[in-house]
């Protein structure tokens, strides 16, 4: 069954954008047919642990015969079997602070193993080719320094790292209605662009 990984960084509450544009991505990839499915990975109420052991961040053949406890291995397996798992992914990535919020980069390092997700010493990419869509929001006006701070992090991982094709849909300005000098109506016909274009891809991109 065609799969997507819906991977939500943001806190989870009704006024999240970023989940708003997840949920239109995971909605229109399960219109397409009974046999697509979305697996949710929800970072807010299932916090990932931080690193906390150099092996984690390689497989077992290049830990130079370092062990790693039993239920550390445990989450990371997990993690890392739904991501290739997937046959496409879409990670909800707001602006926090300027940065990715700490769980997803949480989520992101155990994640991201040499020669098991990415590649080492020319080693095959597994997941190479499959499509990840990263969606974004920040309070204020659209700032160049978003992409620097959190979408290029995540899609220099996970197309130079992990050999996906990599799509990013973003919206601004959601402290609007707190601000509303920031444009109220401005605000809201952004989202519905953006929940369009996250909608569109979800129709399209492919399912492997």
């Amino acid at each position: 069954m065609p799969t997507l990984l819906q991977v939500d960084g943001a806190i989870a509450d009704s006024a999240s954008r970023t989940r708003m544009l997840t949920n239109a991505v995971a909605e229109a990839w399960i219109a397409r047919g009974d046999e697509f499915v979305v697996v949710q990975r929800d970072l807010h109420y299932d916090q990932p642990p931080h690193l906390t052991e150099r092996s984690q961040h390689w497989p077992a053949e290049l830990r130079g015969g370092e062990s790693l406890r039993a239920s550390r291995q445990r989450v990371q397996d997990q993690l890392i079997a739904e991501l290739l798992d997937a046959d496409a992914l879409v990670v909800g990535a707001p602006m926090y602070n300027y940065a990715m919020p700490s769980t997803l980069k949480a989520w992101v390092d155990l994640v991201h193993v040499p020669g098991l997700t990415s590649s080492w010493a020319g080693s095959p990419r597994p997941l190479e080719g499959r499509p990840a869509v990263i969606v974004t929001a920040q309070g204020g006006p659209l700032e160049p320094e978003v992409q620097d701070f959190v979408t290029a992090p995540l899609a220099h991982l996970f197309g130079a790292g992990f050999g996906m094709e990599v799509f990013v849909v973003g919206t601004s300005r959601t402290l609007a209605e707190m601000l509303p000098e920031l444009g109220l109506e401005w605000a809201a016909d952004d989202l519905r662009r953006a929940r369009a274009e996250a909608a569109e891809l979800g129709r399209t991109i492919s399912a492997g």
